[in-house]
């Protein structure tokens, strides 16, 4: 049983606990993705591995912000692989501006994600027992590598997965005309309305995290390195992202090994419709609802977010051996 950090003590167990931990464990690396493209790494190997856990992370996201996950599961008896994705972290970018996310493919992550598969995960794992976690943006990733590559994992998390685009009541046709509007008017490379540059001002209690201390922990990341500051997308992400999750949604039947879609019932940035045409597709897929959490499960209130992990944890367990 893992003693779980709550709110009043994380950042003194981060301090403590876990970034010794990842200073002794945590092996840095690169990979070669899709054309070529130079893409970082983590990896962090337990050597009573029953198992492997890798982790399609989140629009601007980044590996620190995973720190807590990772502990955990290695307590579990996981070993931990975490590629970054192109256009975030220390991972080759599309475009100069490094506060911006650009995306000229989506199916880049896709077979980016393969590549390091292939590349770093089945060299480095002793099991070869392979389990998927994939948030937001990278839910979306991850449920299409399941359905292209559905002999890959053995079981797999979506967790507030990225299958609808939360654009704040504006009207999906106007969402459609200015993304055609972006392409005539030459605006691939420009951000997205509202979305902008990091400003360096802390947004709590505006963000995704209900836990001011976790979320303050990454924000802390994010003053003193620019390679973790990415804060918005283009309109040429957002283009390339309705074709991921139009895919994702479509094909949600391909996927044949056991997985569960958390769903956050207080989300901003992802839209639970797209998530609900996804389970239509694939009743097979669980289906657990947090009514009162952000987008960011991990990162909620003490309450759910342990039971979030208990349950995550659980399910794997249920399917590691």
């Amino acid at each position: 049983m893992i003693d779980f950090f709550g709110e009043d003590d994380f950042a003194g167990q981060m301090k403590e606990v876990v970034i010794p931990f990842l200073k002794e464990n945590d092996r840095e690396g690169y990979f070669t993705g899709t054309d070529g493209a130079k893409l970082h790494y983590h990896a962090i190997i337990n050597p009573d591995e029953k198992a492997c856990v890798v982790i399609s992370h989140g629009f601007c996201e980044f590996f620190q912000k995973y720190h807590e996950m990772v502990y955990y599961y290695f307590q579990s008896g996981y070993s931990v692989f975490f590629p970054e994705h192109r256009g975030h972290g220390y991972s080759y970018r599309e475009i100069e501006d490094i506060d911006k996310v650009q995306c000229k493919n989506f199916d880049n992550y896709v077979t980016d994600f393969k590549c390091f598969m292939d590349q770093v995960v089945s060299k480095q794992s002793s099991t070869h027992k392979y389990l998927l976690y994939g948030h937001s943006m990278g839910g979306c990733i991850a449920a299409i590598v399941l359905e292209r590559y559905p002999d890959l994992f053995k079981a797999a998390v979506l967790s507030s997965p990225m299958m609808q685009l939360n654009f704040r009541g504006i009207n999906p046709i106007l969402v459609k005309m200015l993304m055609i509007w972006s392409v005539i008017a030459g605006w691939s490379e420009k951000y997205l309305p509202t979305q902008h540059g990091f400003d360096g001002i802390n947004t709590y209690p505006n963000c995704s995290a209900q836990s001011e201390a976790r979320h303050n922990y990454l924000f802390e990341y994010r003053l003193h390195d620019d390679h973790l500051r990415t804060n918005g997308g283009t309109y040429k992400w957002a283009r390339e992202s309705f074709k991921g999750m139009k895919e994702a949604i479509a094909n949600a039947g391909k996927i044949k090994v056991p997985a569960i879609l958390f769903q956050a019932g207080c989300d901003t940035m992802v839209e639970p419709g797209g998530q609900e045409k996804f389970l239509k597709n694939n009743p097979a897929i669980e289906k657990k609802v947090y009514p009162d959490s952000r987008h960011e499960i991990f990162n909620a209130y003490d309450a759910d977010r342990m039971d979030y992990y208990n349950t995550v944890i659980g399910f794997y367990e249920k399917y590691d051996g």
